[in-house]
This record gives structure tokens, C-alpha cells and sequence, in this order.
């Protein structure tokens, strides 16, 4: 099983605003957030409790079995100069060596049609987890299981996926995507 939390995730343009709609879940996720999932056993809950500031948080959860979960937003972007902050708490355990599991925060670069180029993932995994580097996927390990600030600018992000040509990104997708398998 595995959780992931998470507080605030900032998209922004380097001199301007605020892209992400409810970026600090301080509204009902009904206010620019949209859900999926594959399983009955699954939470998306946006609470107080988390952490122990005042703040709203929102915890995603997918449990035993298989499947994910997913919360999400997109939008289209003038530029990829766009600096990306978020602060989350990531964990996954599994419990069998046949499992795996992973809980991230996912930025998706999408073109124009809305079609996946590539992606950069800030997540914790189980030690299956089939989640790897690739020309399309960077892979950033969450430090522990405790609250941190991840923070980067997308165009030097990009560097580390050879297989995404900037140029071709008109959208972004953040989601908050927690996974099960054989759990």
C-alpha cells in the first residue's frame, strides 16, 4: 500500500502569476482538479490534518491491490520558462516480492492535442517498481518520507529528457498519481 500528501504545488512563469487553479488546495477540489482511478480502494481527501500548519493539504491514496489513483490539472502554457515548486511528503511500501508500488508527483509535458511527450516524476517506489529513467522520463527520488520543498526551473528540467523537444510542448499536466500493483 502507499500514500502520498501533498500541500502546495506552485506552477508558475518566472516574472508573472500563478498557472495552477487552487495550486494550495485551499478551495474544494472541485475548483480546477479533476479525479481518476482504477479500484475501489482508493482516497483523495483534501484536509487540515496532514501537516501541522493551518493549511489545507490533500492526500492521495491508492491501497491493497491493483491499480491508481489520480488527481490532476492541466494547462496550457505560453512558454516552458516556467519555474514549478511543490511540497510534498511522498511514501510507498509494498508487501510481497511479486508487488510493486510508487506514489509521485507528475509533471507532464503534452502538445497542443493534449498527447504525453514526456514526463518528470518526484516520487518514492518500492523496490519492483518498474518506474525508470528514460529519453521521455526523469525519475526524481523523494529524500524520505518526510515533507519537502521540490523546486526547478522546466526548461533546465528538460535537459535531463533528451527525448522531449521543448519546442513541441504547449500543455502541462500535474497530478498527484499513486500506484499499485499485487499489493
Amino acid at each position: 500500500m502507499n500514500k502520498l500528501l501533498l500541500i502546495t504545488i506552485i506552477l508558475a512563469l518566472s516574472n508573472a502569476g500563478v498557472l495552477l487553479t487552487n495550486g494550495d488546495f485551499e478551495r474544494e477540489l472541485t475548483m480546477g482538479w479533476q479525479q481518476t482511478h482504477s479500484s475501489a480502494n482508493y482516497l483523495i481527501d483534501r484536509n487540515t490534518i496532514y501537516d501541522p500548519d493551518p493549511n489545507y493539504e490533500v492526500q492521495v491514496y491508492q491501497g491493497t491491490g491493483a491499480g491508481y489513483t489520480m488527481l490532476y490539472q492541466t494547462v496550457e502554457i505560453p512558454t516552458t520558462d516556467l519555474e514549478f515548486s511543490v511540497n510534498a511528503k511522498l511514501y510507498a511500501y509494498d508487501n510481497h516480492v511479486s508487488a510493486w508500488t510508487g506514489a509521485a508527483v507528475v509533471i507532464s509535458y503534452l502538445d497542443g492535442s493534449g498527447a504525453l511527450l514526456g514526463d518528470t516524476r518526484i516520487c518514492a517506489r518500492s523496490t519492483q517498481c518498474p518506474w525508470t529513467d528514460t529519453p521521455t522520463c526523469h525519475i526524481i527520488e523523494a529524500i524520505d518520507s518526510l515533507w519537502h520543498n521540490y523546486h526547478f526551473g522546466i526548461n533546465s528540467e528538460l535537459v535531463n529528457l533528451p527525448g522531449v523537444e521543448p519546442s513541441n510542448i504547449k500543455k502541462i499536466r500535474v497530478a498527484l498519481f499513486d500506484s499499485t500493483y499485487h499489493c
